[in-house]
């Protein structure tokens, strides 16, 4: 999978977990981006100016470890990418 099409699909699996995300100029973290909390709402912040591989690192970061993702159908890559996520964070 391309690393534009994971990083895509990445983001619309987040968004449908209710997940927001934006992408700012200056991140939250030298990792391409960090999800925080809110007032009670999870954001994801990416770093627009860091490379699309961390980009990708911080958004399967932050989808690791949802329940939600057990019984769902994922693509093979976008499944390693949470869990090589879950081991390299």
């Amino acid at each position: 999978m391309e690393p534009d099409d994971m990083l895509a699909a990445l983001l619309e699996l987040a968004r449908s977990l209710g997940i927001e995300v934006r992408k700012t100029l200056s991140g939250p973290s030298e990792r391409g981006g960090a999800l925080v909390r809110l007032k009670g709402k999870e954001i994801l912040i990416l770093d627009a100016s860091a490379g699309q591989a961390d980009q990708i690192v911080a958004a399967a970061s932050a989808l690791r470890g949802r329940p939600q993702l057990e019984e769902r159908f994922l693509p093979p890559e976008i499944r390693a990418a949470i869990e090589s996520a879950a081991t390299d964070g």
